[in-house]
């Protein structure tokens, strides 16, 4: 057989990633690239990372200064993360559905969220890194619109594995067990409770996530994070009259705050304040000291 015959019955040669769609080479993907300005902090006994255009929002615990324990590595801590209202649940909006901004101003941290047609809420975050190893974050919200039972969900990704957690209620300290496909809830009182089964988080139950919810609620709107053997724990606090509830989210591995969690008026506003603290304590008794002064400075600064 002759060299050009024998070529013609070769297998054609295609280069790596060619595809033939209607005798065309389909285009390759657009190049992208994404502006992530990456700042590093220290806070006290604790380090981490802040990504501004990342779709992690929010700070980052990655490590703690010497002769200090991080209980867990903590992504998005205190992100906004669910919007929610009467049997309306927006998972993981704002998160992923409402346009952002980040900024760092005068050494704070500031997320601003854009309103939707269905989410008419323009929001936002601000992170006070604490000397004392912690963050305090200030979120602002703005309704155009009336809405009923509106809840801001905000919350903390455990991505190594869900940590030992902790809650006060029926006057005591409570592990939290929550399996891996459990969320389960520890509302303010009554009314709170009646917000988690009114259809809002259905989009977790058709996710095969079970919702569990404590019926005697907390007595303080405190999770303590920490691990067995160790002295010290990340705590995040809220207000109980801005906390509707706090949970565990074994599926997820989250723990969170629901914020506000009442009937919200035309052009009206709401600010809540919560925050996460590295603390070292002997016992969970010892943690409910950090609890009443973070109450004492965050009702004193609303205030002003």
């Amino acid at each position: 057989m002759g060299a050009k015959k024998a070529a013609k019955k070769r297998a054609p040669v295609r280069r790596a990633g060619a595809e033939k769609t209607g005798g065309r080479k389909a285009k390759a993907p657009a190049v992208v690239l994404r502006p992530v300005p990456l700042y590093e902090f220290t806070a006290g006994g604790l380090m981490g990372y802040v990504r501004l255009h990342d779709p992690d929002r929010g700070l980052e615990f990655c490590r703690a200064g010497a002769g200090r324990d991080l209980p867990a590595p903590s992504k998005e801590v205190l992100a906004l993360r669910h919007y929610l209202m009467r049997g309306a649940g927006g998972l993981l909006a704002p998160r992923e559905e409402v346009p952002c901004q980040g900024r760092v101003e005068r050494g704070e941290v500031v997320f601003e969220y854009a309103k939707t047609p269905k989410w008419p809420v323009t929001a936002s975050a601000r992170y006070e890194l604490l000397e004392a190893g912690g963050v305090d974050v200030t979120f602002a919200f703005s309704f155009t619109r009336p809405m009923r039972g509106f809840e801001a969900a905000v919350e903390t990704v455990m991505p190594a594995g869900q940590p030992l957690a902790h809650v006060h209620s029926g006057g005591r300290w409570r592990p939290v067990a929550a399996g891996p496909a459990t969320k389960r809830f520890y509302p303010r009182n009554v009314g709170a409770a009646e917000l988690i089964a009114d259809g809002r988080w259905s989009g977790l139950r058709s996710a095969g996530v079970g919702l569990s919810v404590d019926p005697q609620g907390y007595d303080y709107p405190l999770l303590v994070v920490g691990e067995e053997g160790s002295p010290w724990n990340l705590v995040f606090m809220a207000l109980t009259e801005e906390c509707s509830s706090v949970w565990v989210n074994g599926a997820d591995r989250t723990v969170g705050l629901g914020l506000i969690g009442a009937d919200v008026k035309a052009r009206s506003a709401a600010t809540c304040r919560v925050r996460a603290l590295l603390c070292e304590a002997d016992s969970l008794d010892d943690l409910l000291p950090h609890y009443r002064a973070f109450v004492q400075q965050a009702r004193a600064t609303r205030r002003r």
